[in-house]
């Protein structure tokens, strides 16, 4: 059963170009407070995005980038949110192959075998495999779709997303507030992940998707959850400067106009 979540402040994007000249977009998520109370603030949660394209698929790299923070009841405890979902609309004429789809991690991916409190259980390498999310429906209006982990509380975690900041020099989690989500359980390969992972998403058609879609506003949101199970959704829209730089480029075309 999916839980209710709440609406944060909105992320940015940026489109880039590569040597071929085909796009690719990263959106920034900047940092929102997702604790539930003053007791338990601040827990801040940032991530980024990078979207490409190819023939039939689109491939988003989701990495947590929240900074490890103290709990304000109790500095002694840190405290991380983790991610746990992409919601996403799709372009138009594009049908989602759901059985093409897969969530991976990398083979640089470092898992987490235990929380820091007690085990001391550094994170380990196990290298590119696929994780344990499944599609399910979305709870934001006008998504499409949901890529959602298949547990995830502060007792059993499959694969959700923590951030590199959560490890000491030694990759033993420093996060004590929401250990479970450290744990691997039910399953040995479910720890939590650090701190990208990569989201493919094949259609039944062969051409390519414009990633540039992906600089429209809420096309695609993520959930943090943490801070006692509570959650936040947060979305994409234009980043400032680049709406500033197109603004820049009207406003030169007209004066050539005019000349």
């Amino acid at each position: 059963m999916k839980r209710k979540c709440f609406l944060g402040v909105l992320g940015f994007a940026v489109l880039l170009f590569n040597a071929s000249g085909a796009s690719a977009v990263t959106v920034y998520f900047p940092e929102l407070d997702i604790s539930y109370g003053a007791a338990a603030s601040p827990i801040m949660a940032s991530a980024e995005a990078e979207v490409t394209s190819g023939s039939g698929y689109l491939d988003i790299v989701l990495t947590n980038t929240s900074a490890l923070g103290p709990v304000l009841a109790n500095p002694n405890r840190r405290a991380n949110p983790f991610i746990m979902e992409i919601e996403i609309v799709f372009e138009g004429g594009f049908t989602l192959n759901q059985s093409a789809s897969y969530v991976s991690s990398f083979s640089n991916t470092w898992f987490a075998q235990g929380s820091s409190k007690g085990s001391m259980n550094p994170a380990v390498q196990l290298g590119a495999m696929n994780l344990d999310y499944n599609f399910v429906a979305p709870d934001s209006a006008g998504m499409d779709t949901c890529f959602m982990t298949g547990d995830a509380d502060n007792f059993n975690n499959n694969n959700t997303i923590a951030s590199m900041n959560v490890l000491d020099g030694s990759y033993v989690p420093q996060e004590s507030y929401a250990e479970g989500f450290l744990n691997p359980s039910p399953d040995v390969n479910s720890g939590a992940v650090f701190d990208s992972a990569l989201f493919h998403f094949a259609f039944d058609e062969t051409a390519t998707p414009d990633a540039s879609f992906y600089l429209t506003a809420d096309t695609l949101y993520i959930k943090y959850i943490g801070s006692g199970d509570h959650s936040r959704h947060q979305s994409n829209v234009p980043e400032p400067s680049t709406v500033a730089l197109l603004g820049l480029g009207t406003l030169v075309l007209l004066r050539k106009r005019k000349r």
